[in-house]
């Protein structure tokens, strides 16, 4: 993403897209670029910030590929998931997962708290 652009993007304020995030409504195709994008600018400043943090580039290109695998999860199982019955259990499963990482960010930024 260009200098320019981040700058940009960091000047957004996405609060309203995440508030939508607890609606059962989906985002639409510019919101989701719009929150990719704000993330990707927060990262990135907290990577210049914290130059040279090897786990922080990998935290970037661990959560490009968790979306990736995400979408295409959701993909397989639209073909697989025959049934209601199937379907509720695959959107279980991957809200428990998408759980699992928001308590593991929870309990970790608690130690921030601490300091």
């Amino acid at each position: 993403m260009s200098r320019q652009r981040l700058e940009l993007v960091r000047s957004v304020n996405p609060q309203s897209v995440i508030d939508k995030l607890d609606s059962p409504a989906a985002l639409d195709f510019a919101e989701y670029c719009l929150l990719r994008d704000c993330a990707d600018a927060k990262l990135d400043q907290m990577l210049r910030r914290f130059e040279g943090q090897y786990e922080l580039e990998q935290l970037r290109q661990a959560g490009i590929r968790m979306a990736h695998l995400l979408q295409s999860s959701c993909l397989a199982l639209r073909r697989l998931a025959d049934t209601q019955q199937d379907r509720q259990l695959a959107r279980e499963a991957l809200e428990w997962q998408l759980a699992y990482m928001r308590a593991c960010l929870h309990r970790s930024m608690a130690s921030f708290d601490s300091r």
